[in-house]
């Protein structure tokens, strides 16, 4: 039972991962176009999921300070690894609670890997 619920969060982490480096390059073409909002792909556990959110660039700005937070819809939040820690019109910012998934999503984090080790 403990595999199967470490390879499920494991399996979350690099879902949510992936969304939000696919959100990296909607922000840096946002930012090209000198805009104030985009259309940001929901970074929830469902990988299936195709969903976009309207988030002003500040506010994404503000998500991805924290590697550990993500900007979903709120009805896709994964209770069991994650908590809502504000709630905008149209999408909620998340904190990932549970141990295995955080660390693994600050390791999958594209801003920690661009940084110079």
């Amino acid at each position: 039972m403990e595999a199967t619920n470490h390879a499920r969060e494991l399996q979350i982490a690099k879902t949510e991962a992936l969304f939000r480096d696919v959100n990296e390059r909607i922000a840096e073409t946002s930012e090209r176009f000198d805009t104030d909002e985009a259309h940001f792909m929901c970074e929830c556990a469902d990988s299936k999921c195709a969903e976009r959110l309207e988030v002003p660039l500040s506010e994404y700005e503000e998500v991805r300070e924290d590697p550990t937070t993500f900007v979903l819809n709120p009805e896709h939040v994964t209770a069991d690894v994650e908590t809502i820690v504000r709630q905008r019109e149209g999408y909620a910012v998340v904190r990932k609670f549970d141990a295995v998934v955080a660390r693994m999503v600050r390791k999958l984090d594209p801003r920690a890997r661009a940084e110079p080790a």
